[in-house]
């Protein structure tokens, strides 16, 4: 694992890809644990960061648990990085290698040291490596001053002296001319840093701008006066001194004149002022570029993305970075104007001083260029390459070289290469670009908008700069403003065109040199537009077949990627970024209305038979599937019951954004979201995403109503009803259920009665009120008996039998708990038998026999792992927690109710997380009975 305070809280794992932590509160202990990184930190210390308001009672149990998830999700037991505990508190052991701080602190030390030890050269290196590291105001988005000892303050002000110190060096390496700009734009930031002024005064006149040398003292001796009242330092005013005597001193030492000094290339573009964020991918150019002394051929670093990426501003960047590490020369081609590399080398022999170098064929240049820098040390930056072959020619011999390559294709057949796939920017890094051009202040008046502005703007630098452009140019516009205009996903990219920059533009480039390719390229062009269509987060290749038509979709997709049109995140997924969606659609607009729909409801019908296919797999036997009827058929059919938990899990986003568009769309069947939300009712009662569910639900609501479809409106408010009951809300859930009961009443649909008592019934359970409980789901019961539904009596003697149990009528309970058993064994549904045997475990707990309920809940636990359902894996866990508190094993008690809260976390159970927490500060305390009251619903 690798941890970054530098700026916002990020965390990434062996393979660079980014881990998500649940909570804020459990954000704020790691980031207070790295902050006080290799130092041990007592537990009320720690307490009073997180929770710098209120200590809540079971501060210290929770910090406990919020230890431990750390430890086991980010892997913290055994070598650094590693959480550790003893009796000083909690100490977390990282090197430099795992926490930017760390590096920072080293790297700065280190280039602190070469330029005492006069080495410049190095400690620009050094020092420029440390301060790529920063990403922007330390942990800005935890919620809590993560600083116990001052240490970020430290580092704050470090940052600082580390930049003057490497302005200190790069003057040494006659980098002057280069820093003026830097220095102005440091000096407006930190108008009372002296040493800051007196660098720029010596970079002006070293520069030959000795007017304006004097002009940046008189401004310094003006603000100081004003501000503090108070003359310039003495080494200020005695620099002043020396620059109007035109002293000698201050000329770099063995400088030589204009005329004797051989030509040395400085072709590289203007860096941009206004370069925000990518901290990690300079970090990793610049390792690049540097080299191995001991490797033999020149490092090659490839850029590949999206248009509008920011590419070729990371690419100039970055060789800025590292240009005093190559005193030849710095060579800069823009290859986008150049069909061969003809061009090119031409002008970088003329610039390397070889006369006539015009004269030369590709390959006389060629080999003369390798000639010319076998013993230089030279960077080459070839910006814009098309394909691997327009390269090759243009690559350096001298080990002492190195070679930095954009493209838009990925340059798979360019040897010796590594290749950096560059992603959207950071929210933040967005933000923060659009305040240095728009102005900060601007931003801070209304961070909501600017936070959504970029956002529209999908990351793309391109599109925030062309944002900012706009901005600054009407002084006027609150940010708003152009956040409105920009929400209008139609107009989107009309608006966001500035003088000579045009997302649009840019964006087409690549659609429109694969619809000029071969037969093949010309085929993914022409899909790429129904591509754009569907509002899904992402495309699997099943569903792309469906929406194109075709057997296979992989080989256009993979040639969508080729053309970064599109993007391969995981192996079988791909998606487009927001801005080519919205290119794509405009695409498919030259198609007729009618093949766009079609080609949605052919992909959306797959959704949903493959859903039912799912559902099936979950919940054998159950009569729902008997209700799908033709929209079951056509689906993608599942090995086994983690196959389809993991397709649901993987497409439930998609799933609920293809609900709302057909609820949306013209043309598209109106049953699409009512069919989506009852098939997926299996998945969501095992998995939770309780928003999600209700979210789904309401969607079919809204569209069963509108259609006037009585059975569909019954069958979500009855969905709705679970989802709420399991949410906690009791009231909604009872509301929606008595909805659905008229409904199903009114159209003499029996089964539909049975679904809603049931789940009145488990709402009743959940109130304590167990005769309602009771009565409703013997109704439901009676009901399934007479119409001879196996699996709904085996759901409702399920829901049943825990609630006699309260009630005292164990036998009876019992009995029933074991009919349900059976029955599910008969059907092959082995969730149904866990919840069975786990509210049998509950049954002999309500009689005072926590010895015979353990075994019961321990064989429930077994099958909800076997399963992969959370749900039921949480609840079998604070069961077992329970039972062994009431048999004296707190310790057994604790990690059992320990590890149904971290599920219960994971899955957003907030009802749940609250109970154990509940149930884990009354252990602790040995006192109290044990709450009842939560049942465990077999499959409703």
């Amino acid at each position: 694992m690798r941890f970054k305070v530098l700026g916002p809280l990020e965390i990434r794992d062996g393979h660079g890809e980014p881990v998500q932590l649940g909570s804020a509160k459990l954000r704020a202990v790691l980031a207070v644990l790295l902050v006080s990184a290799n130092r041990p930190l007592p537990a009320g210390r720690l307490v009073e960061m997180v929770w710098p308001d209120r200590r809540p009672p079971t501060a210290i149990g929770a910090l406990r648990t919020y230890v431990s998830t750390l430890r086991r999700d980010l892997q913290l037991n055994d070598a650094p990085p590693r959480l550790v505990t003893d009796a000083a508190g909690y100490r977390m052991d990282v090197t430099a290698a795992d926490l930017d701080l760390l590096a920072f602190e080293e790297f700065t030390t280190r280039g602190e040291q070469a330029l005492r030890d006069g080495d410049p050269l190095a400690a620009t290196e050094l020092l420029s490596r440390g301060l790529a590291l920063w990403r922007g105001r330390p942990l800005e988005d935890v919620a809590v001053d993560a600083d116990p000892n001052g240490r970020l303050v430290v580092a704050e002000e470090r940052r600082l002296a580390a930049s003057e110190t490497l302005v200190e060096a790069r003057l040494a390496l006659g980098q002057h001319t280069e820093l003026t700009a830097e220095l102005r734009a440091l000096v407006e930031e930190n108008p009372l840093r002296e040493r800051l002024w007196q660098q720029w005064m010596l970079a002006l006149y070293r520069a030959g701008r000795q007017a304006d040398a004097l002009a940046a003292f008189r401004r310094l001796r003006d603000r100081l006066a004003g501000e503090l009242g108070t003359e310039p330092a003495r080494a200020v005013r005695d620099l002043h001194a020396q620059i109007l005597a035109a002293d000698p001193k201050l000329d770099l030492p063995g400088e030589v004149s204009q005329g004797t000094r051989t030509v040395v290339p400085r072709q590289l573009p203007a860096d941009a002022a206004s370069f925000t964020g990518r901290s990690t991918e300079l970090a990793e150019l610049a390792d690049l570029l540097r080299g191995d002394p001991d490797d033999r051929i020149p490092p090659i670093g490839a850029v590949d993305g999206v248009a509008g990426i920011g590419k070729s501003a990371l690419a100039v960047h970055a060789a800025h970075l590292v240009a005093s590490g190559f005193p030849d020369g710095q060579l800069y081609a823009d290859l986008s104007a150049d069909s061969t590399a003809i061009g090119a080398l031409g002008r970088f022999l003329r610039a390397l001083d070889v006369p006539d170098g015009g004269r030369y064929d590709l390959t006389e240049a060629a080999g003369r260029f390798r000639a010319e820098t076998a013993t230089r040390r030279v960077l080459v930056v070839l910006d814009n390459a098309t394909d691997a072959a327009q390269v090759r020619p243009l690559l350096p011999a001298g080990p002492g070289c190195a070679v930095l390559v954009t493209s838009r294709r990925v340059l798979a057949t360019l040897d010796g290469v590594r290749h950096l796939h560059l992603r959207p920017l950071a929210p933040s890094d967005s933000t923060t670009l659009l305040g240095r051009l728009a102005g900060a202040d601007r931003i801070a008046a209304d961070p909501a908008a600017a936070r959504k502005l970029v956002g529209l703007c999908g990351g793309l630098p391109l599109a925030v700069r062309i944002a900012g452009a706009r901005l600054a140019a009407r002084p006027t516009w609150p940010v708003r403003t152009l956040t409105d205009r920009l929400a209008n996903a139609r107009s989107r990219l009309d608006e966001l065109r500035a003088d000579d920059l045009d997302v649009r533009a840019s964006l087409q480039v690549g659609h429109r040199l694969l619809a000029a390719g071969s037969v093949e390229e010309r085929a993914a062009a022409s899909a790429f537009g129904l591509l754009g269509l569907p509002d899904a987060a992402d495309l699997s290749p099943p569903f792309a077949e469906r929406l194109l038509g075709a057997v296979d979709a992989t080989p256009v997709l993979e040639l969508l990627v080729d053309a970064q049109l599109l993007e391969s995140p995981a192996p079988g997924r791909y998606r487009l970024h927001e801005l080519l969606r919205l290119l794509a659609r405009e695409v498919g607009a030259e198609r007729s209305v009618d093949e766009r729909t079609a080609a949605l409801t052919r992909a959306m019908r797959w959704q949903v038979a493959t859903a039912w296919s799912g559902y099936a797999m979950l919940r054998p036997g159950d009569p729902r599937l008997e209700t799908a009827g033709a929209w079951a058929a056509g689906g993608t059919t599942f090995t086994g019951v983690r196959a389809a938990l993991e397709w649901f899990e993987t497409e439930r986003a998609n799933l609920l954004a293809s609900a709302e568009q057909a609820a949306a769309t013209d043309g598209v069947p109106d049953e699409i979201p009512g069919e989506l939300a009852r098939a997926l009712f299996a998945f969501f009662h095992i998995r939770g995403h309780r928003a999600d569910w209700i979210r789904l639900n309401q969607t079919a609501l809204a569209v069963a109503r509108r259609t006037k479809d009585a059975h569909a409106e019954g069958f979500a408010h009855r969905d709705l009803g679970a989802a709420y009951e399991l949410k906690g809300d009791f009231d909604q859930a009872a509301g929606h259920l008595r909805a659905g009961l008229q409904l199903f009443t009114e159209a003499g649909d029996d089964t539909g009665q049975a679904s809603c008592l049931n789940g009145l019934g488990t709402v009743y359970d959940s109130l304590q009120r167990y005769d309602q409980a009771a009565d409703c789901l013997s109704q439901a019961l009676s009901i399934a008996r007479r119409l001879g539904d196996p699996h709904s009596q085996g759901v409702y003697l399920n829901n049943l039998g825990p609630v006699l149990g309260q009630l005292g009528r164990y036998d009876e309970a019992l009995r029933y708990l074991a009919e349900s058993g059976a029955i599910f064994a008969a059907l092959g549904n082995r969730r149904g038998q866990a919840a069975a045997v786990t509210n049998l475990g509950e049954v002999h707990e309500a009689a005072g026999s926590p010895g015979e309920a353990l075994p019961r809940f321990t064989a429930g636990l077994a099958i909800f792992r076997e399963l992969a359902d959370e749900a039921g894996q949480a609840h079998c866990l604070t069961r077992l927690g329970l039972a062994h508190r009431d048999l004296g094993r707190v310790d057994h008690a604790l990690e059992c109710l320990r590890s149904a809260l971290a599920i219960c976390e994971r899955t957003d159970d907030q009802r749940g997380a609250a109970r154990c927490l509940r149930l884990i500060r009354e252990t602790l305390r040995q006192a109290g009975p044990h709450g009842k009251g939560q049942r465990l619903s077999a499959n409703e």
